[in-house]
């Protein structure tokens, strides 16, 4: 056990995230609220738009807020799964690469928008699909 303890400790491979003073700590902090903050008020701007989508289509309302919510659920799932891959990917790159912060950030940008254009994607394959979807439920219920 002690062993492999000091090979860990020896390895010239691996760098971890130098956070030497008691700012920038208070920085890193400050960055994961921000980002948590970011992402909560995407998501609702995205849920009020599409409220807003489901009023604007009248009559038709209840046809609109079932293909709206089916996009809202697979994109933000769809995010969620890229997101959650990203953050793991992110962690192995900041222990097995010496590149620190700079590549938490060009990482982190690349994850964000890796997972903003797989929802978008995502909520355009959902909802065109889920229109046509929608007619073929109705008629069979009738």
């Amino acid at each position: 056990m002690e062993r492999g303890k000091n090979i860990v400790r020896s390895s010239r491979n691996v760098t971890k995230l130098d956070v030497t003073s008691q700012v920038q700590a208070s920085e890193l902090a400050q960055f994961a609220k921000y980002t948590k903050f970011l992402g909560n008020g995407l998501a609702v701007i995205d849920f009020t738009s599409r409220i807003g989508n489901t009023r604007i289509a009248g009559g038709n309302w209840h046809k609109q807020l079932f293909i709206e919510s089916s996009g809202f659920a697979a994109s933000a799932a769809t995010g969620t799964l890229v997101l959650n891959t990203g953050s793991y990917a992110l962690g192995l790159l900041m222990v097995a690469t010496p590149m620190g912060w700079i590549g938490l950030v060009i990482g982190g940008a690349l994850v964000v928008g890796a997972a903003a254009g797989t929802s978008i994607a995502t909520n355009y394959a959902v909802t065109s699909y889920f229109d046509e979807l929608y007619g073929t439920i109705m008629n069979w219920i009738n």
